[in-house]
């Protein structure tokens, strides 16, 4: 027994320090365990106290702040002629915006009140109350368009130093010589409520300045650039904590125009000069009553415009301001003629009559008769006032001297509707391609609903259902002295980057072809060269032209019964390598010669020594 009793007891024993290791061993993994853990979390802590420092602070201060974002706006790119004179640009203004909080140790009741001082407003304190209202924290425009003495009186009184006050710099339009070539440029303006649906679709900012009108709204992507954006950061006690630059302002691109602004001008002089003159020197009937009128110039090789004026006109910088007056002035100075205005082309339309019969196979030496009046018909007879001519009348010199009796003839074998074809074919009632609002004119066609037989007769000479614009008859110029090869208008040249100078858009001059050639073109081409030299002021420039009036009736009557008519005149120069082609229209201006002393100002201005 007592063997037993100690072998039992040193199995016990034996156990028992097994087990005491085993909780030691689990006490000591225990505690390394934990200081392991604690270890992680005094280094993580010591991380983030030190190393995660500013991160951190960052995140406090932002749970105590407040963000809003203002935007910088980019500059609209010049408009310039084809020399790089600048006709539109951007003239620096400033707007004054009022932090809201205020910086630390800011007065905001005597801020507000030396605002209310240097602005001359009375509500900046109410606009202030409901500003404060809607948010808690921003810019509150004080001051739009402010000039450089307004900023300077800012700067004065200390508001700008202290941080109270923001000056953001921005452009406002300004056209120069607003005169010049006005209803081609056009207007900017804000965006309109009719416009904000498709100008948020574009991604716009609601207070973004686009162009309204002209070439500015036609090529208003190209101008307008890019906005930036910038992220402020305050705290709530007003101070600035943080600004990053969400995106870069980037300049709108620079638009190259065909235009060349000496030659603009000296159209513009000269259509008003000869509204003058005639309105002076001339009888009632005879020009007197001429109000109004447009011109065009054109290169024939591509289609630049390279002047276009229509008077009356107005000036761009002041047109807002006079805009009541001006849209109710009964002689339409709003208007565009030279896009807009339609107008019967009387005898210049018989070179598409011309064109139309030579296609169809006409012998350009065969003759019609002149006798002074046309008989086919025998309840209209309609006559011919035989200028320097009768008898036996052929292609040639029926353009030479505007013989109506030979067009009556060789319209109604036509029929209207063929030469009212050519007539579209040539340009006329028919989209010039130009970027700017364009009426788009009509001809006469049988299928219209006043149309008879007589009807044929107008039509023939340029009357009856037909008006076509300005820019229509220059295009219709330009083609016949391209031997039928019609070019599309068009004001802008290229695009050009303000950053880098590189070109962004060319235009590509583009043509449609009429078919006919020399058999076509040529004849007419002779005829419009000899009817040039008729005119003693032509016949007299420096270049040898070609040309073709037009004196088409008007509804107005004279107190004796005779029409009063508009001056119309088509032409190209030189005659034989045609450079420009010229269109002239004169509202009440006489007959077609008054309108040569503007081709032969072009002329000169173009050609002369």
């Amino acid at each position: 027994m007592p063997h037993n009793s100690i072998y039992i007891f040193r199995g016990d024993s034996m156990s028992n320090r097994k087990n005491a290791h085993r909780r030691r061993l689990r006490v000591a993994v225990l505690a390394v365990v934990c200081g392991a853990v604690f270890a992680a979390f005094f280094a993580r802590l010591a991380w983030m106290q030190f190393a995660r420092a500013d991160y951190y602070a960052d995140k406090a201060a932002e749970a105590s702040s407040a963000s809003y974002t203002i935007t910088q706006h980019a500059a609209r790119g010049v408009i310039t002629d084809a020399n790089g004179v600048v006709l539109a640009r951007d003239t620096t203004v400033y707007d004054l915006y009022l932090r809201i909080p205020a910086p630390p140790g800011t007065d905001l009741r005597e801020t507000v009140k030396n605002i209310e001082t240097l602005t001359g407003s009375k509500d900046v304190e109410t606009q202030l109350a409901a500003f404060c209202s809607a948010a808690s924290a921003g810019e509150l425009a004080v001051a739009r368009g402010a000039d450089v003495d307004m900023l300077t009186a800012f700067y004065t009184a200390g508001l700008v130093q202290s941080g109270a006050v923001r000056p953001a710099a921005r452009g406002v339009r300004s056209w120069m010589g607003g005169t010049l070539l006005p209803h081609a440029l056009g207007l900017t303006g804000p965006i309109t409520a009719e416009q904000w649906p498709a100008a948020k679709a574009r991604g716009l900012a609601m207070d973004a300045v686009i162009g309204q009108s002209g070439l500015e709204a036609a090529y208003d992507d190209l101008l307008r650039g890019q906005d930036g954006r910038v992220l402020i950061n305050t705290g709530f006690d007003g101070a600035v904590r943080r600004t990053a630059q969400l995106r870069q302002a980037v300049p709108g691109a620079a638009l190259v125009l065909t235009v060349d602004s000496s030659l603009q001008k000296t159209l513009q002089d000269a259509l008003i000069l000869q509204i003058h003159t005639l309105q002076t020197t001339k009888a009632a009937g005879a020009g007197r009553e001429c109000r109004a009128g447009a011109a065009v110039v054109v290169d024939v090789k591509t289609g630049g415009i390279l002047a276009a004026a229509s008077v009356p006109g107005f000036d761009l910088n002041a047109c807002r301001a006079d805009y009541a007056a001006l849209a109710a002035d009964a002689a339409a100075p709003l208007l565009d003629r030279t896009a807009q205005g339609l107008y019967a082309p009387g005898s210049a339309f018989k070179p598409a009559v011309a064109a139309a019969a030579l296609t169809a196979g006409i012998d350009p030496a065969a003759t019609v008769n002149c006798t002074g009046r046309y008989g086919f018909y025998s309840g209209y007879q309609p006559g011919c006032l035989q200028y320097d001519h009768s008898g036996p009348v052929d292609l040639r010199t029926a353009l030479e001297h505007s013989c109506n009796i030979f067009f009556y003839d060789v319209g109604r074998r036509l029929g209207v509707d063929t030469f009212s074809a050519m007539a579209q074919q040539l340009g006329l009632a028919a989209p010039t391609g130009v970027e700017v609002a364009e009426a788009r004119g009509r001809l006469t066609w049988s299928s219209d609903g006043n149309y008879q037989a007589g009807l044929t007769l107008m039509a023939a000479i340029g009357q009856g259902n037909t008006a076509v614009t300005p820019l229509q008859l220059a295009a219709y110029a330009a083609t016949l002295a391209n031997y039928g090869q019609r070019p599309a208008l068009h004001y802008a040249d290229r695009a050009v980057s303000a950053a880098t100078g590189e070109t962004l858009w060319q235009y590509t001059p583009t043509f449609t072809a009429v078919p006919g050639g020399e058999a076509v073109f040529g004849p007419i081409r002779d005829g419009m060269k000899r009817m040039a030299q008729t005119t003693r002021v032509l016949r007299e420039a420096p270049v040898v032209c070609a040309a073709k009036t037009g004196s088409p009736q008007l509804a107005d009557t004279l107190p004796g019964g005779s029409h009063y008519v508009n001056s119309v005149l088509i032409g190209y120069a030189p005659a034989d390598d045609p450079q420009i082609a010229v269109a002239v229209v004169l509202e009440y201006g006489g007959g077609g010669a008054n309108a040569a002393p503007i081709l032969r100002a072009v002329l000169d201005a173009v050609f002369g020594i």
